[in-house]
């Protein structure tokens, strides 16, 4: 009897993963193939912000990409917030004050006494801004001469957060380890969904490393006050505060706005930073419920099949063969929107296979808020 009754609920649970999963899969083509955004050729003043410590080694290819940006130069500062390097960081920005980039260099103190040292980073380099727009990347990012002027472009009146795409940066793809192949693809196809979402008017997520707001709506929407608690998601949650307040958010497709950043070095490191991102979703839960609506249904799918073959193997394997038919429709008409291409879809069979048990154990460590982010862990509250 209760064995009849696990299994029934186990039926009802992976149904309704399956009707969410495709209505908005079909939902998402109609809204890949409508889409059309409105370029703006307003020329504004942008403030580009990059919060960075001990990234000496990396600063230089930044710089570099920034000096040669197709955006007219009088019309943009780099802001670098230092927090609190021990390296050889300033000497780097001081050399290329130097070689003519509009570059201010700001000392942010204090790190050990606050939550989020990011955040306090941003918080003073916003300060000093000039720009109406905040542009933000990491210290560790390689971007197009086409980021800026592309990033702007979206930027209408009615428009007050852009969110662009960042991937790994791989020379050769066959000659990659299966751990850098998994992050550029897991990255990758967890941009289609969300992208997907945007095209519906549905801003889920973004990241830092390719972000872009009014300062206004920033301002508006009091800054990170309201966030200040969580040591990190000082871009996904501002999404949200934002969202809420009812500014417009929007998604950039361009390739020109597309930036790499490098990949991890471990599994290990790999583990933290997913476990770090996963921690927000508990505050994701309160700030978009629709989003962890689809979350959960989405683990009804991948974790279903898997426990339906204890009740009986074929048709878990049915179940599971469902899912990826429908992975395939959906990446077929969306993959080259995000430079993926049918060479890395090879890797899919192993990709699903660390998957699925990696997203639930990054999940599992991010609620716990087991994780450590530039020498710092989270605030625990008594």
């Amino acid at each position: 009897m209760l064995e009849s009754i696990l299994f029934y609920l186990l039926c009802f649970l992976i149904s309704t993963g399956f009707v969410t999963y495709v209505s908005f899969c079909i939902r998402f083509w109609f809204g890949y193939k409508n889409y059309k955004p409105t370029i703006s050729f307003k020329r504004q003043r942008v403030s580009v912000i990059i919060v960075a410590r001990n990234e000496e080694r990396n600063l230089p290819a930044l710089f570099l990409c920034l000096q040669n940006q197709d955006y007219p130069k009088e019309l943009f500062e780099v802001i670098l917030a230092d927090d609190d390097s021990d390296d050889n960081t300033e000497s780097v920005a001081k050399l290329y004050q130097q070689e003519g980039l509009n570059l201010n260099y700001l000392k942010v103190l204090g790190r050990d006494k606050v939550i989020s040292p990011k955040k306090q980073a941003l918080e003073k380099a916003i300060e000093l801004a000039k720009g109406d727009i905040i542009l933000t990347t990491d210290a560790d990012c390689i971007l197009p001469i086409t980021w800026i002027s592309s990033m702007m472009s979206l930027f209408t009146d009615d428009v007050s957060m852009v969110a662009g795409y960042s991937r790994t940066l791989i020379p050769n793809w066959d000659k990659a380890s299966i751990l850098h192949k998994y992050e550029h693809l897991d990255f990758a196809l967890t941009y289609m969904v969300l992208a997907g979402g945007y095209t519906l008017g549905r801003s889920w997520a973004c990241i830092g490393q390719n972000l872009a707001y009014r300062k206004s709506a920033y301002e508006d929407v009091g800054g990170f006050s309201k966030i200040s608690h969580l040591i990190s998601g000082d871009d996904v949650n501002l999404m949200q505060l934002m969202r809420r307040k009812g500014h417009r958010i929007i998604f950039n497709f361009f390739p020109a706005s597309f930036v790499h950043t490098h990949p991890v070095k471990s599994w290990k490191q790999l583990v933290n930073q997913r476990s770090r991102w996963a921690s927000n979703m508990k505050y994701q839960l309160k700030f978009n419920p629709e989003f962890f609506f689809i979350l959960l249904t989405m683990a009804f799918i991948y974790w279903g099949g898997i426990i339906m073959m204890l009740f009986n193997f074929k048709l878990g394997l049915l179940i599971f063969g469902i899912r990826i038919l429908i992975e395939h429709i959906f990446v077929s008409y969306t993959r080259t929107r995000f430079g993926v291409t049918a060479k890395m879809m090879l890797f899919y069979p192993i990709w699903l296979l660390i998957q699925t048990f990696f997203l639930v154990f990054t999940m599992v460590l991010g609620q716990f808020n087991i994780f450590v982010w530039h020498g710092k862990k989270p605030y625990k509250r008594k």
